[in-house]
């Protein structure tokens, strides 16, 4: 589990008749990568497929609104996907020639909707004092009228002529009710587009009883969405009949290959099928084509020239952890996968960082409930019950230190103690970085050179960490020094200006070390900072009487899951991203991503 795996190369041959039946095939395995390699002689994978869409596309912009609004592919095989285009095409233009009329009807029908919600408003907006029947019932050549809905109610409309205005604010917006001359309509239809403004129809069928507008509107509405409805129900009717569904089944399979046919190679009766594949011996795609009944060559080449994507084999419970190298990319070859080693150090760090039992325990639980739909939340779980761990040996319990005795300190009372606890995880982790390069370095068969490279660094690290324990191993770093320059190497071999590079070299990456190291007492400051925090809540609440204790410990509480917690998440990824993954992570491979079948929403299809 420290190492990726790398995929192997796959070429398959199969005729054009199951093409379609063996790309569903190699997707529903979630185990093949598609990749072309040129092929000469070959020829258009998928022939008339672009006229064939840009036909449906028109149909679809025009009459896409009435088709079934949930359709997919599931279940669906198409054996011979070219033979089908026509037959598509002309199967749906003849739903368009039954469906137009219904269509056309419909169309008006939802207009009629549309115009009667405002009229409904418009009814509510105005006062008792305007009978607007009487502008639906009277025309005269003199004077008028026009009525407008306005989305923002604070509209200036200014003057026109010398038109008439009525404002009736609604709900959200207004109402604009105009009486002009004939000769000053012109202006108020102009200023009134210029402000957007949306004309409001006004129907012959109001009563001459203002107090009756709004039940005959509602009759109204009512008896149009009744017609609305006869129209959808004609259309399904339509949609059955025809297996309306069962057709844009196929063009979501047809497109779905025009997206993945850029990766095939064709000759007049084969498909030449090429990629890579998570299964070393073909076992996994050899059993699928075998359960669909698919004509096939197979062949694998784990030495075929190349960069291979590579697979995090990882189990479950460790695939929340890929999160961290994966922010970064992908291990290649040869490098190390670290999503183990993070799966311990990234508790280790929050847990730290964050240590309280009672927090911890509803951390732990919010990870184990709220990773069933988003997965990487897991995370919450072996870092909730790491800050447990920490609670007792701080003894904090939701902020409180009287409830279990410390198992190890009280962070406030011996911080020098805390912080020196941080800067040794910090100096293992820096020196687990440095070992886990080494082992790359020989994975590569690049050991020696790793040695001359960073064998002297190491040494002086180590030596100048271990002065402060036993003072003679201070003088691993003069040997350090003495084993950089002697392994310096440039284009010609060893030279002075060389060994003067790689000293160079030495020192800023020693500095780099030594500031990295102590970036790590952060760990104990925010530790620090934690319990700082838990005790002013504490002191808060203890100056509140009664019940207020509790209300002011909950809310207390809550800060510091929502803020710390936060906070803590970003302090832990950030030392394990730029302090220890910097070490060794090179992320210079290319991730595996396997062939998805077209998204769907049935689970049947059909084929016919």
């Amino acid at each position: 589990m420290l190492r990726p795996r790398a995929t192997h190369w796959f070429e398959l041959l199969t005729g054009r008749d199951q093409f379609a039946l063996t790309m569903q095939t190699l997707a529903a395995t979630g185990a093949a990568q598609l990749e072309t390699r040129p092929l000469d002689g070959s020829e258009p994978v998928l022939p008339r497929l672009d006229d064939f869409f840009t036909a449906f596309g028109a149909l679809e912009a025009e009459y896409g609104r009435y088709w079934p609004e949930e359709r997919g592919h599931a279940g669906l095989v198409l054996e011979n996907p070219i033979a089908l285009l026509d037959d598509t095409l002309t199967r749906l233009e003849a739903w368009v020639d039954e469906a137009d009329p219904v269509v056309s009807s419909l169309r008006a029908c939802e207009a009629r909707q549309g115009e009667l919600a405002l009229v409904a408003r418009l009814v509510e907006a105005v006062d008792a004092g305007t009978p607007l029947a009487q502008f639906s019932g009277h025309r005269s050549d003199l004077l008028h009228h026009r009525i407008y809905y306005l989305s923002d109610a604070d509209t200036e409309i200014g003057e026109i002529g010398d038109a008439l205005l009525h404002v009736f604010p609604s709900q959200d917006g207004a109402f604009a009710i105009i009486i002009a001359t004939p000769e000053d309509i012109p202006q108020v239809e102009a200023r009134m587009g210029m402000l957007a403004a949306t004309p409001v129809p006004l129907p012959d069928f109001l009563p001459e009883e203002q107090a009756a507008y709004a039940a005959q509107v509602q009759a109204e509405i009512a008896e149009t969405e009744s017609a609305c409805r006869e129209g959808h129900a004609a259309l399904d009717r339509l949609a059955a009949q025809t297996d309306l569904k069962g057709l844009l089944n196929r063009v979501a399979v047809l497109e779905w290959l025009q997206e993945n046919s850029g990766d095939i190679s064709a000759t007049r009766h084969m498909m030449r099928i090429t990629g890579w594949t998570r299964s070393a011996d073909g076992a996994e795609l050899r059993a699928a084509l075998d359960r669909a009944k698919v004509d096939y060559a197979l062949s694998l080449d784990s030495a075929v020239a190349g960069n291979p994507p590579m697979v995090l084999d990882n189990p479950w419970w460790l695939k929340p952890f890929e999160f961290f190298p994966r922010l970064l990319g992908v291990p290649a070859d040869h490098d190390i996968d670290p999503s183990l080693l993070t799966a311990f150090i990234a508790p280790l760090l929050f847990g730290f960082m964050f240590g309280d039992v009672g927090q911890g325990a509803v951390l732990l639980v919010a990870g184990l409930v709220l990773s069933r739909r988003i997965p990487m939340l897991f995370l919450l779980v072996p870092g909730g019950a790491v800050a447990m761990v920490f609670g007792l040996l701080f003894g904090s319990v939701f902020s409180l230190e009287h409830v279990v005795p410390a198992l190890w300190v009280h962070p406030l009372d011996e911080p020098i103690t805390l912080l020196v606890a941080a800067l040794g995880i910090g100096v293992a982790l820096l020196l687990l970085g440095l070992a886990l390069d080494f082992v790359q370095a020989v994975w590569h068969r690049q050991g020696l050179h790793w040695l001359a490279g960073y064998g002297g660094l190491s040494l002086a690290y180590l030596g100048l960490l271990g002065a402060w324990f036993v003072p003679v191993l201070a003088w691993g770093l003069p040997l350090g020094l003495v084993l950089t320059a002697a392994g310096a190497r440039g284009e010609t071999g060893w030279s002075l200006s060389a060994a003067g590079a790689a000293l160079a070299e030495f020192v800023e990456a020693m500095m780099r070390l030594l500031v990295a190291t102590v970036s790590f007492s952060r760990v104990g400051a925010f530790a620090l900072a934690h319990a700082g925090l838990s005790a002013a809540i504490v002191g808060v609440a203890e100056a509140l009487p009664g019940p207020g204790f509790w209300i002011a410990l909950l809310i207390g509480n809550i800060i510091i899951l929502a803020l710390e917690g936060l906070v803590t998440a970003i302090q832990t990824t950030r030392l394990i991203l730029f302090e220890f993954f910097i070490r060794f992570f090179r992320a210079e491979g290319r991730e595996f991503r396997p062939l998805s079948a077209p998204r769907s929403h049935f689970n049947e299809g059909t084929s016919s």
